[in-house]
């Protein structure tokens, strides 16, 4: 069922993209408000709410952001994974080799690899700080703190990787590299 839900969100995010033109901007708030109204749940007094399976309320969510960034975004879920690790040290090796006239698309994957390992080191230790001098009353509401950094993430992604139908007039306008 989990996998169902997922999908879901995935269907909703295409649907609405191309029914409605909708991307990551108009997905931002949709997107901050459930994760802050399943923490308000999940801090809830019915044992119904706050049960192990309420993993099923962000299950959506998380189709919906990952259809994002596969599809108008950086052309990878978004987690580091042994793949971008690999690149990372593929590159370093050349480099420390001396081989520095890589070809422009082994530094975007270079630069895309050193950027997700960072934010994964960079939310890790932001959240066992979090856990650690956050006030206990806070806890309940673990992942809300989360919520409006990933509303942005959705606005940014708009902004650097633009629907095909913004790139012209964004190009026209200098406001977009071009590598």
């Amino acid at each position: 069922f989990l996998v169902v839900l997922f999908m879901m969100g995935v269907s909703s995010y295409r649907i609405l993209e191309r029914w409605r033109g909708w991307s990551g901007k108009h997905f931002a708030p949709l997107v901050v408000a459930w994760i802050v109204v399943h923490d308000l749940l999940e801090g809830s007094a019915y044992e119904f709410l706050t049960s192990g399976w309420t993993v099923l309320r962000l299950a959506p969510v998380f189709g919906m952001q990952d259809a994002m960034t596969v599809r108008n975004g950086f052309g990878s879920l978004p987690w580091c994974t042994t793949n971008n690790v690999v690149t990372m040290a593929f590159a370093s090796t050349d480099l420390i080799m001396g081989r520095f006239s890589m070809p422009i698309e082994e530094w975007r994957k270079l630069v895309t690899s050193c950027i997700m390992f960072a934010f994964m080191v960079l939310g890790t230790v932001g959240g066992a700080a979090y856990n650690a001098l956050a006030p206990e009353q806070l806890h309940e509401l673990e992942i809300a703190v989360v919520a409006p950094w990933l509303g942005l993430l959705f606005l940014l992604n708009d902004w650097v990787f633009p629907p095909a139908t913004d790139v012209s007039s964004r190009l026209s306008e200098g406001l977009l590299l071009t590598g």
